[in-house]
């Protein structure tokens, strides 16, 4: 039922980003400017061809004059003499116009600009990006403050937002090199391979063919499509770009830091995993090996000073992906989802709720969905109490004042997994918690405001009602239970999801069919008793 609502909640998550933006786009979220332009460096608006990112002013000397002009002679070199633009990598082609929009932002520590304009100048050159500079820098120090991480997620897509782009490149760089994060405006972030602010693009300062090519690569596994041309271009280009980078990630050499061979790693990880989602379903799988192993290269790296965390977060995306192969695995993928369990519940542990409340939040309710589809295959009645177990704990993080749309998804799982639940062990208490969940869902989920996802409720709730009559003999809810199929149906049909509506259609069947049997079993007297002589 969860591809029904893709495209209703991409909208909906975007409003969202929109609507809090507007709310909060006072002094508070504003992101930090960048330091003023010096005289005779034009802003960042510029036409495309001449676009620099911002300066910062010379710094007197103590004598009171300026530094020598060696900052200025680079400027000048960058805006006087733009490169000629080189032909597209090979396997990348090029798009007219281009597929996306994406703003690269002035970095933390990049006095002059020149590293903003190197990563501006690799990624023009591919052709498939229209690429704009922003003067502007976002900046996170901390990972393990909850309010800097959500204050830098809220800028960066309040960014993405304005500039009307597809993605936000942000970050910092250093004499050790780039540390990059990317950004959309309402990334779905439990999706596998979901970029975040925890995912950094660590690179070295000279972006040659390797880096250039993951960066490339990376972009593109992050990137939201929106439209059936961008959907169409990320299947083109992205397995193409994947292949590319891979040899970067497959041996990092020696000269990249520790940390830079671990994040190529990572980051392949994301790119191979999205790459295997964008291909036909044949030819996936090795995608899908090469993400896995690609994260667990990545943790053999970590080291016994980096934070815990970080392993909570290879485990989460290890586990992504195994699910994510798992349910494009027509046969044989109970193991897959075995494994990935596995991979959430170490996720679960490992993850801080106080440092990383949503990862953790996010790894839970992985578990209680995979728990749930591996007893759809499996029938074993256990792991339906530890889902339930596992969603529940979500909901500490996610509430219904604070993020309604985000505990009215959790509390529909729920729902679903208490409907199969409750049919399993023939328990109407447990059935009727599934209908009390999916009633407390539709006061936030809306016909007029998520019709797919009100529909996908209502036709749970029909479900659960129909499962509930039965295990009742006849409790009298199959004529709700009909209505709310039927209302289902009618929302599906309307808005073109075809294949909820022949599940709902089939649940319809089946109410109506019982129905009708109850009403051919009712015995009715005949009336020729009654008559002097009959018996």
């Amino acid at each position: 039922m969860a591809n029904a609502e893709d495209s209703d909640k991409r909208a909906e998550r975007l409003r969202r980003a929109k609507e809090l933006m507007a709310q909060r786009g006072g002094d508070a979220a504003a992101p930090v400017s960048a330091p003023a332009s010096p005289p005779g460096v034009p802003a960042a608006r510029t036409p495309v061809a001449d676009q620099v990112f911002p300066h910062t002013a010379p710094t007197p000397t103590a004598t009171g004059g300026k530094q020598p002009g060696l900052i200025e002679l680079i400027t000048n070199f960058f805006r006087q003499k733009p490169a000629a633009l080189p032909p597209p990598v090979q396997g990348t082609g090029v798009i007219e116009p281009p597929a996306f929009i994406i703003s690269v932002a002035a970095l933390t520590g990049d006095a002059d600009g020149a590293a903003a304009t190197q990563v501006y100048q690799k990624l023009t050159e591919r052709g498939v990006f229209k690429v704009k500079s922003l003067g502007k820098v976002f900046q996170l120090d901390n990972l393990e403050d909850p309010s800097q991480v959500s204050a830098a997620v809220l800028n960066t897509r309040h960014a993405v937002v304005e500039e009307d782009a597809d993605l936000l490149v942000w970050g910092d760089v250093s004499r050790d090199g780039y540390r990059l994060r990317l950004a959309t405006a309402a990334a779905d972030d439990e999706r596998a391979a979901a970029f975040g602010p925890t995912t950094r693009v660590e690179l070295p300062l000279d972006l040659a063919e390797g880096p250039s090519n993951l960066l490339y690569a990376a972009i593109l596994a992050a990137l939201d499509p929106a439209t059936e041309p961008q959907r169409t271009a990320i299947k083109k280009f992205l397995p193409a770009a994947a292949a590319a980078a891979e040899a970067l990630a497959a041996r990092p050499p020696v000269q990249m830091s520790m940390p830079q061979q671990r994040s190529c790693q990572l980051v392949f990880g994301h790119v191979a995993t999205t790459a295997a989602l964008a291909v036909p379903p044949e030819q996936a799988q090795p995608w899908f090996d090469k993400g896995v192993n690609a994260y667990r290269q990545a943790e053999r790296r970590l080291t016994r000073t980096d934070a815990g965390w970080e392993h909570g977060l290879l485990h989460k995306h290890v586990a992504a992906t195994l699910a994510a192969g798992a349910e494009r695995k027509k046969e044989a993928a109970a193991p897959l989802w075995e494994e990935a369990i596995k991979e959430w519940r170490l996720a679960a542990e490992t993850l801080p709720r106080a440092i990383m409340p949503h990862e953790w939040a996010s790894a839970q309710v992985r578990l209680g969905v995979a728990l749930y589809r591996l007893d759809l295959l499996t029938g074993q009645t256990e792991l339906l109490r530890e889902a339930v177990q596992a969603l529940q704990a979500t909901l500490q993080v996610y509430s219904r004042t604070e993020t309604p749309q985000r505990w009215a998804d959790v509390m529909h799982t729920i729902a679903q997994v208490l409907e199969v639940y409750g049919d399993q062990i023939k328990n109407p208490e447990v059935l009727q918690r599934a209908v009390d969940a999916c009633r407390s869902i539709l006061e936030i989920r809306t016909r007029e405001r998520t019709p797919l996802g009100w529909a996908t409720t209502q036709n749970t709730l029909g479900s659960a009602l129909f499962m509930l009559d039965r295990h009742t003999k006849g409790g009298g809810h199959l004529a709700e239970a009909e209505a709310a199929l039927a209302s289902a149906l009618e929302v599906f049909l309307a808005h073109g999801a075809k294949g909820p509506a022949k599940v709902a259609a089939k649940n319809l069947a089946h109410v109506r069919k019982l129905a009708e049997s109850r009403k051919s079993r009712q015995v009715i007297e005949p009336h020729w008793l009654d008559e002097p002589g009959k018996k």
